[in-house]
């Protein structure tokens, strides 16, 4: 019989495991039916972004999957409104709760460089070709700004919001590297011009105790001003401020494997499913690697035991 386990499996069986240990409530409500598991409607969730589904897809696909649905420990499939209302009354914090439980899933090593930056999310379903018949421009969209880990380039913290509204991309830079702080030990934090602020770099070097790499905005006057962005005149490294390109190999990744825009239609929801695609990224991620170290390490075992020993 084969031992064969595929990639899909695998990402199921991570993702519930990373469920499980976020310590969501079996139920919602203590009166509710028990049909279903929380988790396992997280899990059906996190696949939907996963295969690139909608709610209704996603229900009609796992028909024809028995081991996905084994690997969820569901033995009938909820109806795809169930979903949905799920969806809507989970609450926002918990996905934060999650994203911890898949950082937790890498060996990230003392003095970590941070690169923060932010990507936009489609949330308009009128087709190009018709934008273009009608001359309307779509100007709004659903930003996520994430911090990442240079090295495992796993997401470590994540804010989403409305492009307008509510702020520039600088808003969310403290939250999200003090969030990142309680969870790694950080060196460095790399961001491009639009989060140079004196307060920003104050807060990285007083507060956290790291290097701040944020290129300087010249003003008309090319007079700066700041104690810690007069320093960044004659001590930026470009070397270091290179790392936060990787950032953007993983908007790459994100994008084309799930997708770039959102389906939801209201704006809680927005942020809820851009919140759930930064956990869904971080379970491929580690599997994805896992399954390449794996295959590499089998096959050099093969070759070793066929080189024949002089």
């Amino acid at each position: 019989m084969s031992k064969f386990v595929s990639k899909l499996i695998r990402f199921t069986e991570h993702l519930v495991k990373v469920i499980r240990r976020a310590r969501v409530p079996l139920f919602s409500c203590p009166k509710s039916k028990h049909t279903y598991r929380q988790y396992q409607h997280l899990a059906v969730l996190g696949l939907m972004k996963y295969l690139r589904s909608d709610y209704r897809g996603i229900v009609d696909q796992l028909h024809d999957m028995p081991g996905v649905m084994a690997a969820l420990g569901m033995y009938q499939l909820p109806h795809w409104t169930t979903l949905q209302k799920f969806l809507q009354r989970f609450s926002r914090y918990r996905f934060d709760r999650l994203l911890v439980q898949t950082v937790k899933l890498f060996c990230i090593g003392n003095k970590c460089i941070v690169a923060i930056d932010a990507t936009g999310f489609s949330n308009d379903h009128a087709s190009k070709y018709y934008a273009w018949r009608t001359g309307t421009v779509h100007r709004t969209y659903t930003r996520s700004t994430v911090a990442i880990d240079a090295n495992t380039l796993c997401i470590a913290a994540q804010h989403s919001s409305c492009s307008e509204g509510q702020g520039g991309e600088n808003t969310f830079f403290m939250p999200l590297v003090n969030h990142t702080s309680k969870q790694l030990r950080i060196g460095a934090v790399v961001a491009d011009k639009a989060y140079d602020t004196e307060v920003n770099h104050e807060f990285v070097h007083q507060c956290i105790g790291a290097q701040c790499m944020i290129p300087l905005r010249r003003s008309k006057t090319g007079v700066v001003h700041g104690y810690y962005r007069e320093q960044m005149v004659d001590e930026f490294n470009e070397r270091l401020y290179h790392r936060r390109s990787l950032v953007e190999s993983v908007f790459s990744v994100m994008k084309r494997r799930f997708g770039s825009s959102v389906n939801s239609r209201l704006l809680p929801m927005q942020n809820k499913e851009a919140a759930l695609l930064a956990v869904v990224y971080n379970v491929y991620r580690y599997v994805n690697t896992h399954t390449e170290a794996l295959s590499m390490y089998v096959f050099y075992s093969a070759v070793l035991i066929h080189i024949p020993l002089n």
